[in-house]
């Protein structure tokens, strides 16, 4: 069994405060500061890392309105393009109207013209036919009956043609 001496209990102690005493003076401190430096050193990275978060939670709210702009941006431009293709597309219709309207234009003239030629033309030929008529006629000294079959067969032998 366990024998307590009372002797040895009280060098126990003494010796216990001894070294408590020693230990405080000399280890405890280093080991307090120590402490005292590394939960200086955790909260300081936490505050940094609190600090790091919020920045970063600012630059991805920076970013996402970035990127809201950028595809206002895109729709406006594509809306743009799309304004600009209409304007192009309705000059080009216009453009094209114009240009089929001086075409026909251009080819009622020449119908026109070629018209006036050929009734030139037409006007020409009659008038050398009715010389020519008149001259058959007066060369031969005919009677009114032989003057008339001479001019209807003369009419017969003329091309047809349509009035216009």
């Amino acid at each position: 069994m366990l024998n307590l001496d009372p002797g040895m209990m009280i060098w126990t102690w003494i010796t216990f405060l001894v070294v408590l005493v020693v230990l405080s003076k000399v280890a405890l401190k280093p080991i307090l500061a120590t402490i005292e430096n590394r939960e200086k050193a955790i909260r300081e990275d936490l505050e940094n890392a609190q600090k790091q978060r919020e920045e970063a939670q600012q630059l991805l709210e920076q970013h996402r309105k970035m990127m809201a702009e950028a595809e206002s941006e895109a729709q406006r431009l594509l809306k743009e393009s799309r304004e600009l293709a209409e304007q192009k597309r309705q000059e080009l219709l216009v453009q094209a109207r114009e240009e089929s309207q001086k075409i026909v234009e251009q080819a009622k003239k020449e119908i026109e013209q070629e018209k006036e030629s050929a009734l030139i033309s037409l006007k020409t030929e009659i008038a050398d036919l009715a010389v020519t008529a008149a001259e058959k006629i007066i060369m031969q000294n005919l009677d009114r009956e032989k003057q008339k079959s001479i001019v209807d067969e003369y009419i017969k032998t003329l091309p047809k043609s349509t009035n216009n």
